[in-house]
Order: structure tokens, then C-alpha cells, then sequence
């Protein structure tokens, strides 16, 4: 998380807005950095999620977050 808070630390809400194309599924989107920003950090809260889960299945404290 070290990078994403380094580069909104630096970024401006127009660098955040700025667009590059990716395929996805044969199509071609204009994806933001913010937008990508997000999924990625949505991504890792699922995982978190997960290890906290198996962590309280085993008896275990989760990560105080």
C-alpha cells in the first residue's frame, strides 16, 4: 500500500483522471488511475477479509487494522 499512498500523495485529481487503454475480453476500455487505484485496494480488503476469517476459524486474533 506503500505505492498507492506514495503516488495520491503526489498525484493531482487530473493525474488520478488520466486514461490508458486496456483489453479486457476481447474489448479495448479507457481506464483511469483512480479507477485502478480502487480495484486494487478493493481486491486486497477481499483478501484481508479472508485471513481474518481462517485466522477466527482457527482461534486466532486478527490483524488489528
Amino acid at each position: 500500500m506503500e505505492f498507492i499512498e506514495a503516488r495520491l500523495r503526489r498525484w493531482t485529481p487530473n493525474d488520478c483522471a488520466m486514461t490508458f487503454p486496456d483489453e479486457w475480453d476481447g474489448k479495448v476500455w479507457q481506464v483511469s488511475r483512480s479507477w485502478v487505484i480502487y480495484h486494487v485496494m478493493e481486491h486486497d480488503l477481499h483478501h484481508g477479509g479472508e485471513i481474518s476469517l481462517i485466522l477466527g476459524m482457527n482461534g486466532l486474533r486478527g490483524p488489528d487494522l
